[in-house]
């Protein structure tokens, strides 16, 4: 009887011992285990591939979670059937961005294709840009005691930008952010209307917004890429989409989670922990690290839940911020069309435009292919456009409309138009009373625990700022020891 029972207890025992280890088995084969890293970085833009590159010099290691399936957030290259490809995204890179010296060291060619003055309408009227510097484009647009106007204006407008750079800021310069750049610019500047014209028209399209809708002191930051011989842009050779290849590449492409939704970032004192869900079998995983950086526009912070919460300050800054609006659209236009942007034999593009037609870049396409044409619409046109509700046959037509206005006939050339629309808020802009140089500003650029802030929301409103706000957060990482 007892041996019996033994025998039973003994199989039943065994029984439950499988049955666990079974279990376990199964548990450990389906639960992917985290990917450690020394700093988290949540978005693959600019931004975030950057501090990933800057870590990585610096030996440390990184893990990027971005939420879409493609890498370089707004850096990206759209290509066509004959060779023919233009920017979706970013336009250009200018000469004092921190990247320029990241691709030089990844042997990334560039080159520079025009100034920071472009061709432009006023009233009508085509100022081509055919001279080989802004001082001289200048000469050839405004008369004498308009240039005499200029030039003094321009001399207040540097050194107010040399003052920008003090801390903390003179109450003085502080007072801008209560007046907007158009009021300030017309109120106090002496220029000639055709001056004012030239200003907006050249910096409208850098912060994607009217600007009555941006302070006096953002105006100031904004126009220092155009002030004296402004600053050259620069593009990437073949498409500037090759950079944030060739970023990934350095940093190793199995660094790079894509499709992961990031929804908690917890921040200890011995670490952090982000809880991403992947967007294509919808499977969620816990990642760790020492440090988490987000890389991401700051209205995507709202989609995150935070451990401890945001603080008051930086919650406000979120929630106080604006943003400007961009809308690409790529026109396919026989190769004859050329002659509507050739003056003595050469191409005038960027040309301004005051009209939907935003900027008219040109896209590269293939000796006697068809050509392409890049507009780069901003502000309310762009807001119109990016609609949902907003028809593509009527952005056709206003388009087609506006481009006759300038070139008459130009119409019977467009073969295709293609349309990208960007999210509605993916621009960074500062409303007047806000300024990307006030406290709540400078709330998102301190880190509130293990958390950091990158992005160009935190900076300035070009790629310039996603770069610069990866080197400040990584330089900020690597003097900590805890």
């Amino acid at each position: 009887m007892t041996t019996r029972y033994l025998k039973q207890s003994n199989r039943f025992i065994i029984f439950i011992i499988l049955t666990l280890s079974l279990s376990l088995r199964s548990a450990t084969v389906s639960a992917e285990p985290p990917l450690s890293a020394d700093v988290l970085i949540v978005g693959a833009g600019l931004s975030g591939l950057s501090a990933a590159y800057h870590l990585k010099k610096a030996g440390k290691t990184a893990l990027i979670l971005e939420m879409s399936p493609h890498i370089g957030g707004r850096i990206r290259t759209a290509s066509y059937p004959g060779g023919a490809h233009a920017e979706v995204g970013l336009e250009e890179f200018w000469e004092n961005n921190p990247a320029i010296e990241i691709f030089k060291d990844l042997k990334i060619p560039m080159e520079t294709a025009y100034s920071s003055f472009s061709s432009f309408y006023y009233q009508g009227k085509l100022y081509p840009f055919t001279q080989d510097s802004n001082p001289e484009f200048l000469r050839s647009v405004l008369d004498t005691d308009e240039l005499q106007a200029y030039k003094l204006w321009d001399a207040k407008m540097a050194e107010l930008y040399r003052q920008l750079q003090q801390r903390p800021l003179p109450d003085e310069l502080l007072a801008l952010m209560e007046t907007s750049f158009a009021d300030w610019i017309k109120n106090t500047s002496g220029l000639s209307p055709k001056a004012q014209e030239l200003v907006r028209i050249e910096t409208e399209p850098e912060y994607a917004t009217s600007w009555q809708k941006i302070s006096a002191l953002d105006g100031i930051a904004e126009w220092h890429y155009f002030s004296g011989n402004g600053l050259a842009p620069r593009h990437v050779v073949g498409g500037n989409q090759r950079a944030a290849q060739a970023l990934a590449i350095f940093i190793g492409k199995d660094r790079i989670r894509l499709n992961q939704l990031v929804t908690h970032i917890k921040s200890t004192d011995s670490g952090v922990e982000v809880t991403a869900t992947d967007q294509g079998n919808f499977k969620q995983q816990i990642f760790r690290a020492k440090y988490v950086i987000t890389a991401i526009p700051l209205f995507r912070l709202n989609d995150i839940q935070f451990t401890p919460e945001l603080s008051a300050e930086r919650k406000q800054a979120i929630q106080t911020q604006s943003a400007g609006a961009y809308f690409t659209a790529h026109v396919r236009v026989d190769n004859a069309a050329g002659s509507f942007w050739t003056y003595d034999g050469e191409s005038i593009l960027p040309i301004m435009t005051d009209s939907p037609l935003g900027v008219i870049y040109g896209g590269e396409s293939k000796p006697g292919g068809d050509a392409l044409l890049n507009l780069l619409v901003s502000g309310a046109d762009a807001e119109r456009f990016n609609s949902r509700i907003s028809d593509p046959d009527q952005i056709q037509e206003a388009l087609l409309t506006a481009f006759d206005k300038h070139w008459p006939g130009f119409r019977q050339s467009v073969k295709q138009m293609s349309f990208y629309r960007y999210h509605p808020r993916a621009i960074a802009s500062w409303p007047v009373g806000r300024s990307r140089f006030d406290a709540l500003s400078e709330s998102l650029r301190k880190p509130q625990g293990r958390v950091y802030f990158a992005g160009d929301f935190t900076e300035d409103t070009h790629s310039n700022g996603a770069s610069q706000s990866a080197l400040r957060v990584v330089k900020d990482i690597l003097q900590r020891s805890d």
